[in-house]
Order: structure tokens, then C-alpha cells, then sequence
């Protein structure tokens, strides 16, 4: 099952891009306005936004240490929910506990977005993620939570090349150009980390799930 499951998930990764993209976006923001919660930050009237170009974004307030991590939780979020899923389905968590660690972040994202484009991807989200972990039988929660895992990591790899092309423009307010101007460590180097990062999560936790008997 996981190595047919990840060829799902890397079929909806990448020629489903544009459709599946904004999944991956829900979990980014998500991650930028828990950890900026977290760590003493304030939401504005804003909120969250999700748009249909497949960016995002979290209006909060927040300085110094945790400015940084909050920053660092975009790109890295959906990694680290996909791992934190992938470490759980390998060592005897339920399929519906993933899920339902996925469901939390998306009611989450859903009652702080405030565009009309947004309510639709993250209402969708819920919904689907709902009625898998309600009603879907065992075996069909195990299938689609190998799926969704596989999809998270895969996905924040992809997601990776649009930062780079947005680093390229002339107006760049991307999270890494935001941490060159807050630790005056060049934008390059983020983005490397960025992607150091989710390639090390999806190659650790891929061999997590293969190695897994089911």
C-alpha cells in the first residue's frame, strides 16, 4: 500500500498541481498562525487569506525570536504534519488519529480565513477530511491517510520552486526575503534550508512508510 499511495500523492503533487496546490497553502498558513499565536503574536482584522494563484497569507503581528519561527512555519508546516503523520501510521497511531490531527489544523485555518476563496479551499478541506475520519471504513481511512502523508511531503517539496520564482520578482516579500531582513543572513541560504528541510522529511519519512508491513 505505500509505495501505491505515494504514486497517488505524487500524481496529485505534480500534473494535479494546480488543483491540489492550495491544500498544501492551507497547511503553510496554518503553520505561520499557530506558531505566531503560540509565540505571542496578534491577528488583525485580515486574518488568513487563500488565493487562487495558490498563495497565501497570515496578517499577524509578532517580533524577535518569534517573528523567526513563526517565518520558518510556513514552508516547513506541511512537512512537519506530514512526518508527524508518517512517524504516527508507522508506530501503531489509528489512521483516524492522523486525520484527525489534520482535521484540527484545517478547522483551525477555516475559522481564521477571511476571504471568500479561502472559506471555500479550507470548508472543503474539513469537509473531506470529516466525512473520511466519520464515516469511511477502516480500511479506507488506512488507504487515505497513507495518501494524505504522502501528499503533505511531496507537496512541500513542490512547493518549494514557486518560492524561488517569487524571490526572482521585483517586489519580494516572500518568508525568506523576510528572514534576510530580519537576521541579515541572505534569502538564498533560507531557501536552501527551506528545501533542505522538506526533501529531509519527505526522504526520512517516505522510508518510514515503505518500510512499514501492512
Amino acid at each position: 500500500m505505500a509505495s501505491t499511495t505515494a504514486v497517488v500523492a505524487f500524481v496529485l503533487a505534480l500534473p494535479l498541481w494546480r488543483f491540489s496546490m492550495h491544500a498544501i497553502t492551507l497547511a503553510h498558513e496554518g503553520g505561520h498562525a499557530l506558531f505566531g499565536l503560540l509565540f505571542g503574536g496578534k491577528l488583525d482584522k485580515k486574518k488568513i487569506h487563500l488565493n487562487r494563484d495558490g498563495g497565501g497569507a497570515t496578517h499577524l503581528t509578532i517580533g524577535g525570536f518569534g517573528r523567526m519561527l513563526y517565518l520558518l512555519a510556513g514552508y516547513l508546516g506541511p512537512s512537519a504534519v506530514g512526518f508527524a503523520g508518517a512517524w504516527m501510521l508507522v508506530h501503531g497511531f489509528e489512521p483516524r488519529a492522523v486525520l484527525l490531527m489534520s482535521l484540527v489544523l484545517a478547522v483551525f485555518v477555516l475559522v481564521l480565513t477571511r476571504n471568500f476563496f479561502g472559506l471555500l479551499v479550507s470548508g472543503a478541506t474539513v469537509a473531506l477530511l470529516w466525512v473520511v475520519t466519520t464515516r469511511a471504513e477502516p480500511r479506507a481511512q488506512l488507504a487515505f491517510a497513507y495518501v494524505w502523508v504522502w501528499f503533505l511531503l511531496i507537496g512541500s517539496t513542490r512547493k518549494i520552486p514557486d518560492l524561488y520564482r517569487g524571490m526572482l520578482r521585483p517586489k519580494n516579500s516572500s518568508d525568506a526575503k523576510q528572514l534576510q531582513d530580519l537576521t541579515h543572513i541572505g534569502d538564498v541560504v533560507w531557501l536552501f534550508l527551506f528545501w533542505l528541510g522538506t526533501v529531509g522529511a519527505l526522504v526520512y519519512g517516505g522510508a518510514l512508510l515503505l518500510r512499514q508491513p501492512i
